[in-house]
């Protein structure tokens, strides 16, 4: 857990994603290997996500497994932001600002909500 397979820098990255942005890595929480588990846009599973070529980070939303200073983007979209979801923490915005480069931004719901002095 918390390696991407590519080898490729973190630069991009988007907690709580699905596959809905193109060519960014896709953050979820470990209830996504869940056999139950369906994406909330189209109901797909992560298997099937995986095999249209979305990458995917499992991890928990309370410790990212990114080093601090580091993504340049981070996207969140209709996700909620520190809360909880089935006693489960959300994704945290304290971590998103851990893990931005400076100058970094972050972008919810397609609106910009953060750079990283």
């Amino acid at each position: 857990m918390g390696e991407v397979s590519t080898g490729r820098a973190i630069t991009k990255i988007n907690l709580g994603g699905e596959g809905e942005e193109p060519s960014i890595l896709n953050q979820q929480r470990r209830a996504v290997l869940d056999p139950g588990w369906r994406g909330c846009r189209k109901g797909d599973t992560l298997e099937q996500l995986a095999s249209q070529g979305h990458d995917f980070l499992i991890c928990p939303n309370t410790a990212l497994c990114i080093a601090d200073d580091s993504v340049d983007l981070v996207v969140t979209n209709s996700v909620r932001i520190d809360g909880l979801v089935l006693g489960e923490p959300t994704v945290q915005s304290s971590e998103i600002r851990r893990i931005l480069a400076s100058g970094g931004e972050w972008v919810h719901d397609g609106v910009a909500r953060y750079t990283k002095p």
